[in-house]
């Protein structure tokens, strides 16, 4: 259980200010307020720390996807011939598939995206909800105009009652995640398109480099502008570097890719395209980095 003397619930925070003292104050929607040493961003795609850290009105806009989603049982998808308990993408111009099994294999998870890229991004306002109930009809109509075949044609009439979710994203992406003693994480920081499947877990990165630095034996107050420093230093590049390239990995799903929309180009774009996400030494880069701020461990 959490401790209800650390945790405060239905509290809405709407802006956060600076003091003189270098302690920040945050404010709720109820009329309190809290001073605080460090104030850490984990609001997420609509935060409102973000605006204190970058100083300007968000850079958060619509991406021109909307992705259409549902889930339904294997049995179902019965007529379908190709094996659909494995992540599948099934690639169209402009618009894309994926499915992939869930719930111990109960459920087949599917969404399905549709791009309008005959305008620049960031030019249409959505207003919200960005994510609501949607027809059968429409997401039929969306998807009557492309040869997707026989089997993605039984996907679409099992979603009989779909969501429709508006995409947004940070674009351009941020150039810092701190600001004085106020430090963003997760999609308060670099919310990013879901095509790589990878913007949770540049959170848990986050978290991970953020605790590291905070969380060692060492650390005092007068450590916090170094720790944030070093922080700002290690997560920016990688996490904007997956945010760039997830928005990269739906551009060549839906044929707009910079190697071509053949299928040969296709395979040789996404042959390589998961490797910097997985393959990447993130406790011995946490380590140099604590390291910059404490020295090497063992010696106070």
């Amino acid at each position: 259980m959490l401790d209800p003397r650390l945790v405060h619930m239905e509290k809405r925070c709407i802006s956060v200010s600076a003091l003189s003292s270098g302690s920040h104050v945050i404010h709720f929607a109820d009329g309190s307020t809290y001073e605080a040493d460090l104030v850490i961003g984990a609001d997420g795609i609509k935060s409102v720390i973000r605006e204190f850290v970058t100083g300007r009105p968000t850079s958060l806009v619509y991406s021109n996807s909307i992705a259409y989603r549902s889930v339904v049982s294997p049995e179902a998808l019965k007529g379908v011939k190709t094996d659909m308990m494995r992540p599948l993408c099934w690639i169209g111009k402009d618009k894309h598939i994926i499915s992939f099994p869930v719930q111990a294999n109960q459920k087949i998870n599917l969404v399905l995206f549709s791009t309008n890229s005959t305008v620049p991004i960031g030019s249409i306002d959505v207003p919200i909800p960005w994510a609501m109930p949607t027809s059968q009809e429409e997401l039929l109509h969306e998807f009557s105009g492309a040869a997707w075949g026989e089997d993605a044609s039984l996907i679409l009439k099992e979603m009989k009652n779909p969501s429709k979710w508006y995409l947004h994203f940070l674009h351009p992406p941020l150039s810092s995640y701190i600001r004085q003693r106020v430090v963003l994480v997760g999609d308060a920081a670099h919310a990013m398109l879901p095509h790589l499947g990878a913007g949770a877990g540049q959170g848990m990165e986050d978290v991970y480099a953020l605790c590291s630095l905070l969380g060692d034996a060492r650390a005092q107050k007068c450590h916090l502008d170094d720790a944030l420093k070093a922080y700002d230093s290690i997560r920016v590049a990688r996490a904007n570097m997956v945010q760039t390239m997830s928005t990269i990995a739906g551009n060549i799903y839906e044929k707009r890719g910079p190697g071509g929309g053949t299928n040969a180009q296709l395979r040789e774009q996404l042959k390589a395209i998961y490797h910097p996400v997985w393959h990447h030494d993130l406790k011995e880069e946490v380590k140099r980095a604590v390291a910059s701020v404490y020295g090497p461990r063992g010696v106070l």
